[in-house]
């Protein structure tokens, strides 16, 4: 069982930017495990997508739209021990539903903003996605959301969902640290 970590949230909550300041506290190599699926590694840890400097979309949302039945192969196999990704290609219900039925360790962060925050973070990086292009990914990310939020009352639902506000530095560097909370769990575990 290998530890799967998605972090997903409408456009603008600061994935990509929370991501690339989390990479910089590592050395990565580029790797390409499975065809489609661009990933860099890290000590134990896959990180999904691609990162190239400069690039305003980056991680999973730079990889091909049939990424997700590759990455699902992937996880059928033999996956690294600690995988991470971010980004729209993976943010569905089917790719965490199908990494919960095989068996893995998965925890969804979700970042938010208030949509002021929002809006300017579309401006400030020149953003051109429409309306019902965002709309689209608010529903996929409540959906996602939804269904893994457990329910107190049903022991069997899933509660892998943890929402993290994601507006100042501060912010990022408390999500940072959760995340680096996840990593180091999962590596414990898997020496263990």
């Amino acid at each position: 069982m290998a530890k799967l970590i998605g972090i997903i949230g409408m456009p603008g909550t600061g994935k990509t930017t929370m991501m690339r300041e989390w990479m910089a506290m590592r050395e990565w190599s580029e790797d390409t495990p499975i065809k489609l699926l661009n990933t860099h590694v890290s000590s134990g840890i896959r990180l999904f997508g691609k990162y190239a400097e400069g690039d305003v979309y980056a991680g999973t949302d730079k990889l091909s739209m049939a990424v997700q039945p590759a990455a699902i192969e992937y996880l059928k196999g033999d996956p690294s021990p600690i995988n991470v990704f971010e980004g729209d290609r993976l943010t569905t219900l089917t790719f965490f539903e199908e990494a919960v039925r095989l068996g893995h360790d998965v925890t969804i962060i979700e970042l938010t903003v208030d949509d002021a925050t929002r809006e300017q973070r579309y401006r400030d990086r020149g953003s051109e996605q429409s309306d019902t292009f965002v709309n689209g990914r608010r529903t996929k990310v409540r959906n996602i959301t939804n269904r893994f939020s457990g329910s107190p009352l049903d022991e069997d639902e899933p509660n892998i969902v943890e929402t993290y506000n994601h507006e100042t530095p501060e912010d990022t560097k408390v999500i940072i640290a959760r995340l680096e909370q996840l990593v180091l769990a999962a590596a414990l575990s898997t020496t263990n």
